[in-house]
């Protein structure tokens, strides 16, 4: 196979390629100022003690906070993803999902409203299975509770 590559011949490998789903994005939020907007990040931002307990690789689950009276992360959240050097991230949670720039936003009326909870998981090695799955239950959640849309973070 090597050989006929370099020789630009057809080959065919032996190994089954993935075939990834083609998304159309979202129409664009009309009126940011009504909007209600959520944090999702897959930077494993967690309450200090990781109280659900969510895997720092391969993540076999997902946790939902309630930040509905927080101005910002800093302070009571910390990363627990096994695939990045925490000690900025540690320092200043709001660096990876930025709780603190929404709730800013909304005291200025650039958006609507934050949503009351907060959606993280880790990102290092989770099969695209539990990734698909994830989104498909956070994306309903959200849906039904109307938030407009989403930051997503990652690291």
């Amino acid at each position: 196979m090597l050989l006929a590559r370099l020789n630009s011949e057809p080959f065919e490998t032996e190994l089954p390629m993935p075939v990834f789903d083609k998304v159309e994005p979202a129409s664009a939020i009309k009126d940011l100022s009504k909007a209600t907007i959520a944090l999702v990040t897959s930077g494993g931002m967690v309450p200090h003690g990781n109280p659900d307990r969510i895997q720092s690789a391969s993540a076999q689950k997902w946790g939902k906070y309630d930040v509905s009276g927080r101005d910002a992360l800093t302070g009571e959240y910390c990363t627990i993803h096994g695939g990045f050097d925490p000690v900025y991230a540690n320092e200043i949670p709001d660096r990876v999902a930025p709780l603190d720039m929404l709730k800013e936003y909304q005291k200025e009326g650039i958006i609507g409203n934050v949503f009351q909870y907060f959606y993280t998981t880790t990102g290092t090695g989770t099969s695209v299975g539990n990734a698909i799955k994830f989104g498909t239950e956070i994306g309903k959640e959200l849906k039904e509770a109307g938030v407009d849309g989403v930051i997503l973070t990652s690291t």
